[in-house]
């Protein structure tokens, strides 16, 4: 199966046009997607934004401009964390109402999956997010969206990937497709820097654990163009993200963190994730634990058990980031940063009657994932165990 994905990936999932979005990085660089809209001749604008910067007016001087120019702007900003089909299907319903012609999507991960997601059934209608689930759909191009990351962890803005929850199974479906791509990304320190500490936190984690978890894949190898920044994702975040959590008006840190989960996001579109995804995918659906907090907690303790399998990767990663100089000293020096920002150890609301079904969640989402060793029931039983602590 694992072959199967990776061929198809190289097949399907090409780098030649989502090398040539447009990149903006700066101080109030929002502001020049007025020229966008309006040379795209658009006439009405659907703005899905986290609910900070709808409350905050961060958009306000853009949508002043839009609306003065003629063009009409409706906001959406009831996304929740893991945003579920829900989520989708009334962001949905309020673009159709207002006759849409055009996505900008401004916040999270969870603003940006769901904003991509609301683009592609718009000009999907047929296909359902459950059905757009299923690996490899295909999907005709999705509505114009235009993408202002803020918290600087999924790399949503570059990834072929979106994550939906399905509330009624308690299931996070993975929504893959190049049809969703934005038209332009915009980084702007003015919303980065209002990003309070533990998303902050949280996200760089996220993204860290992207680049770690590609570069040891067995799918970097066919996919070495998109990895070969992974040193440089992993020091810079190693260097920045403590920096930005101590000092939030940062602009070169938060510029700087922008850009490592921009290039993170390269990292792992095709060479994928791992157990570490598949296990935080877990946590989130049944305790609703922050997604970049399950992936940092569960990190080092994957690693720890993919050695030796995964040391001579890890081991290569470790030296070229100037983080270690071996496997190990790396996952010690990853415990050390992840304590140092206040990750948590474990999470007592952590079922042990739960683990059947997410053992078995678990080994499916990781067995179509280039993992560099196949863990057993029995280990990820023991790492659950180490996370929920003692009873």
């Amino acid at each position: 199966m694992q072959k199967i994905v990776q061929t198809a990936a190289q097949l399907l999932f090409r780098t030649k046009n989502t090398d040539k979005i447009p990149v903006v990085s700066g101080s109030n660089t929002v502001n020049c997607l007025f020229d966008d809209i309006k040379c795209g001749n658009y006439r009405s604008v659907f703005i899905a934004s986290g609910r900070t910067i709808r409350n905050k007016g961060m958009l306000d001087k853009l949508i002043s401009k839009l609306e003065k120019s003629g063009i009409k702007t409706v906001i959406f900003s009831d996304i929740v964390p893991d945003p579920t089909i829900e989520n989708v299907e009334n962001g949905l319903a309020i673009l159709k109402e207002n006759n849409c012609d055009c996505i900008i999507a401004a916040g999270g991960g969870s603003v940006l999956d769901c904003a991509k997601v609301i683009a592609l059934r718009a000009t999907n209608p047929s296909i359902s997010v459950r059905m757009m689930s299923f690996y490899l759909m295909p999907c005709r191009k999705s509505m114009p969206i235009y993408v202002i990351p803020t918290t600087s962890g999924t790399g949503s803005e570059v990834t072929y990937f979106s994550i939906i929850t399905d509330s009624d199974k308690k299931q996070k479906l993975a929504v893959l497709s190049d049809q969703y791509m934005p038209e332009k990304i915009i980084f702007d320190y003015e919303l980065l820097r209002h990003v309070p500490l533990t998303p902050t936190v949280y996200s760089g984690l996220d993204a860290l654990t992207h680049s770690i978890e590609s570069y040891i894949s067995t799918y970097s190898k066919t996919f070495k163009r998109d990895v070969a920044s992974a040193p440089a994702v992993c020091k810079n975040i190693f260097r920045y993200l403590p920096e930005a959590a101590a000092d939030p008006d940062s602009k070169e840190a938060r510029l700087k963190m922008a850009a490592a989960a921009y290039m993170a996001g390269i990292n792992f579109r095709r060479a994928a994730v791992g157990y570490v995804h598949a296990i935080a995918h877990r946590l989130g659906e049944n305790y609703h634990i922050p997604h970049g907090c399950a992936c940092a907690a569960v990190l080092p303790l994957v690693l720890e058990r993919s050695l030796p399998d995964a040391e001579p990767r890890l081991k290569e990663l470790a030296v070229k980031s100037g983080i270690a100089e071996s496997a190990e000293e790396f996952i010690e020096k990853i415990r050390t940063l992840e304590k140092q920002l206040g990750i948590p150890e474990h999470f007592e609301e952590i079922n042990k009657a739960d683990y059947p079904v997410m053992i078995k969640r678990i080994i499916s989402e990781a067995s179509l994932q280039g993992c560099p060793k196949k863990l057993s029931a029995d280990e990820i039983r023991s790492i659950l165990d180490t996370l929920k602590g003692r009873s």
